[in-house]
């Protein structure tokens, strides 16, 4: 669930936070990021920041994610 890593002063509508919640989950799952690690916050914080952007299409924010810094996913595919 990705609301528990967005800063409280931040606000995304209800269909927004669905969106985020189910691209930040299929980007865990693809690359293995366990929801409590530290991979999880900064993916967290990518999608966030690209929504806080404009970029409010699902596929768009997984395209985007997806060409992370391959830091962020520690090398896991």
């Amino acid at each position: 669930m990705i609301q528990r890593y967005l800063p409280t002063d931040s606000f995304v509508d209800p269909a927004g936070l669905s969106m985020l919640g189910s691209a930040f989950d299929e980007i865990c799952l693809q690359h293995g990021i366990e929801a409590e690690s530290q991979q999880a916050v900064a993916l967290a914080g990518v999608l966030l920041r690209h929504y806080q952007a404009g970029i409010h299409d699902r596929e768009k924010l997984l395209a985007m994610a997806g060409n992370a810094d391959q830091s962020l996913f520690g090398g896991a595919n």
